[in-house]
């Protein structure tokens, strides 16, 4: 068994696909099935994610031929922990609304996670998409966008 706190894959697939694009050079549009062939994720999961992300501002769809996705955002102006925020929402960790609790109204775990959480997410918040997309990830990044 795993331990420890997950991201969704929503987001997971989210945080992948903006490190994807924000490796993209010259930022033409990528299409979506190059995308999802070189990220090893369905096509069907990289639309709901794509389509998110473009309601959130970060990324652009483009319509055509020569359509696909590209980064909107600034990379340095995207920070990783915003992107989480966005995609899992927070308060997450304990939901004291699902189902009855005989602490309900008592009980301080909640609290403690509420804490853990925006810890976690004020970590995150440090980093921009442009700080994770350099040294050998943006060489990765390179070679996939010039294959195929």
């Amino acid at each position: 068994m795993e331990k420890g706190v997950r991201l969704s894959l929503y987001t997971d697939l989210s945080l992948r696909l903006l490190v994807y694009l924000g490796g993209n050079p010259d930022g033409k549009p990528v299409g979506t099935a190059r995308i999802s062939e070189q990220l090893r994720v369905s096509t069907h999961h990289l639309h709901k994610v794509a389509q998110g992300l473009r309601k959130l501002g970060y990324v652009e769809t483009v319509s055509g031929r020569l359509g696909g996705l590209r980064l909107l955002t600034p990379m340095d102006q995207l920070r990783i922990g915003d992107v989480v925020e966005a995609m899992e929402g927070s308060g997450r960790l304990a939901d004291c609304k699902r189902g009855p609790c005989a602490l309900n109204g008592a009980c301080t775990l909640k609290t403690a996670l509420d804490a853990a959480e925006r810890n976690f997410l004020d970590e995150l918040k440090k980093y921009t998409l442009a700080d994770v997309v350099q040294g050998p990830t943006l060489v990765r990044l390179h070679r996939l966008l010039r294959a195929a």
